[in-house]
């Protein structure tokens, strides 16, 4: 048997404190839960931000699909996953609305959003939920001590679900974000930059690399299998190119 995890308790909570989790911004921000906190949780994803330039941990397949969207929108300044409520005010807000706060062992467990959402006009939180769980009283308990948390800041709140997530931009963006980039298959700056600028060249005017033009590209700069594949994704990552992300980049 694997070794058990100790129950949720008063140092714990300190502890995460003093670890600085829920704190800082962009790249020094630290979440409240990190994917190894809950191992048998069950899809998560560890995902590099390039708005953060630091691993974002997500703790489901919705998560991971929204945070792609979310990181690729221009507006978007910063991204803050698991942020963590303030524990008083959590515990007051559930005594006024007669909700019974959430515990984990022996202590009160730490409320989070899952998005807190930087823009040029200011925060906005989002919660990621399936659709289904909409349906349990016990979650929208939680979502109304969520929403008097966030109102009282003054802060737009919202419940995001599946159909508010194009899952085929979302799959897109995961293809986009997976597999080598082109500073690891081509070290040589110019170089790269020169295969960069042939490889534009190769895209039609629907921002589409056409499957029967990889290979010759290859070929012509000896480059290695995949290595046409992933410059295109770094140039529409980067806007160089726009095809429509709603619909399947490739077969």
């Amino acid at each position: 048997m694997g070794k058990r995890r100790p129950a949720w308790d008063y140092q714990h909570y300190l502890r995460y404190l003093k670890e600085g989790r829920g704190q800082g911004t962009g790249a020094d921000y630290k979440p409240w839960i990190y994917i190894h906190d809950f191992p048998s949780r069950g899809i998560s994803a560890r995902v590099p931000g390039r708005t953060t330039g630091r691993i974002h941990h997500l703790l489901s397949k919705n998560e991971e699909y929204y945070f792609y969207i979310l990181d690729t929108d221009p507006e978007v300044l910063d991204i803050r996953e698991q942020f963590p409520l303030r524990l008083s005010e959590t515990m007051e807000i559930s005594r006024k609305l007669n909700i019974r706060h959430p515990w984990k062992g022996d202590f009160p467990f730490v409320m989070t959003t899952d998005f807190l959402i930087t823009k040029g006009d200011g925060l906005y939180a989002r919660t990621v939920k399936s659709s289904e769980e909409l349906d349990n009283p016990r979650v929208m308990d939680k979502f109304s001590v969520e929403h008097e948390y966030w109102a009282s800041r003054g802060v737009d709140w919202k419940i995001v679900t599946e159909k508010q997530i194009c899952q085929e931009r979302a799959l897109n963006l995961q293809w986009l974000y997976s597999g080598l980039s082109p500073e690891d298959i081509i070290p040589d700056p110019h170089f790269r930059q020169e295969t960069r600028d042939a490889l534009l060249r190769e895209v039609d005017e629907s921002g589409h690399l056409q499957t029967n033009r990889i290979e010759p590209f290859e070929d012509s700069f000896l480059l290695p299998p995949g290595s046409a594949i992933a410059i295109y994704k770094a140039l529409v990552l980067d806007g160089s190119v726009s095809p429509d992300l709603d619909q399947k980049l490739f077969p």
